[in-house]
């Protein structure tokens, strides 16, 4: 995490007290980062509003919600239970706070807030785990796609659409008529194909979308991190489509954690094959078999080679 704001703030000593500073100018709503008496992590949000007349709160997991009112002053208080999750307790609060911003009605303000808090506690639920380092470079090569391809010959809002991935959908990407699957790979020229179902669509075409990802540091010239890929990316969406793809980046499984700041990479190269007949891949597998894994050798697909011009030209 690469800001703490807990980190000032002094465990009060008188018990069933807290200590507590504003977490943001720039929300109608008013939030705090405080600490109570036993040195637990809060996020607190004072309103004028009922909190238990707009709906029913969810329950987090390892976060606890407590409601409470001082005078004509109503409070939400989220209290983190477990220190090892304050990475994620951090990520939690940055985006109520960043998803209720610009909200000019105090009464929308909550709703969005507890729908946020929706999204949590399924997502605390199924997906609680860190992404391996496998994992965390398939994204890099989603998210790369989406910027250097789909953002440049697509609107932002239909871009997004096409992000099939965090839908657990079979191919990565839905372009309309085509499906595209994204592989990274380090210099092996290789891709590893985890089902048979990933080389085969219903829709008209099917594209394999190959990015060269190698490991760096931080001295290397063009390295860098994710977070650097998804700066870019939500430079590139703007304010109108923030929210939606950092949704998509938590239906994925990413939240951003410290964790990831010590993976660099670099790119060397980013390729399409069309995927038609004779492109090396499985059509039938015998029932006896319930997981099939197999790698497929790039040095036998040249002639499977396209150039980038079918996504402005394959769509209608």
């Amino acid at each position: 995490m690469k800001t703490n704001p807990w980190g000032k703030i002094k465990t009060p000593n008188t018990e069933l007290n807290m200590n507590a500073v504003l977490a943001s100018k720039e929300s109608l709503l008013e939030f705090y980062w405080g600490k109570d008496s036993f040195g637990n992590l809060l996020f607190i949000l004072h309103t004028n509003l009922d909190v238990k007349n707009n709906k029913k709160i969810p329950k987090l997991n390892g976060i606890k919600i407590t409601l409470g009112q001082i005078e004509s002053t109503y409070q939400l208080i989220l209290t983190l239970t477990s220190k090892d999750d304050k990475d994620i307790f951090h990520t939690l609060c940055m985006d109520l706070l960043d998803s209720t911003k610009g909200i000019d009605d105090e009464n929308v303000a909550i709703g969005i807030l507890l729908k946020r808090l929706e999204k949590w506690q399924y997502f605390l639920k199924h997906s609680r785990n860190l992404i391996d380092i496998k994992q965390l470079k398939g994204l890099i090569g989603e998210l790369f796609f989406i910027k250097k391809y789909l953002l440049k010959n697509f609107e932002v809002d239909e871009a997004l659409n096409f992000w099939k991935a965090p839908l657990q959908s079979v191919q990565d990407f839905e372009l309309n008529n085509m499906a595209i699957e994204v592989k990274t790979k380090s210099s092996m020229n290789a891709i590893t194909i985890s089902s048979c179902e990933q080389l085969f669509t219903t829709l008209d075409k099917l594209y394999l979308f190959v990015l060269t990802l190698t490991d760096a540091t931080q001295k290397d010239k063009d390295s860098f991190t994710i977070y650097d890929l998804i700066k870019e990316i939500r430079e590139m969406v703007g304010l109108e489509y923030l929210d939606k793809f950092n949704h998509l980046l938590l239906l994925y499984g990413f939240l951003e954690l410290s964790e990831y700041e010590e993976f660099y990479f670099k790119i060397s190269t980013d390729e399409f094959y069309e995927v038609i007949d004779g492109f090396p891949r499985i059509s039938e597998v015998p029932q006896s078999i319930e997981n099939l894994t197999y790698r497929v050798n790039l040095d036998a697909c040249k002639d499977f080679l396209v150039e980038e011009d079918f996504l402005t030209y394959g769509e209608g």
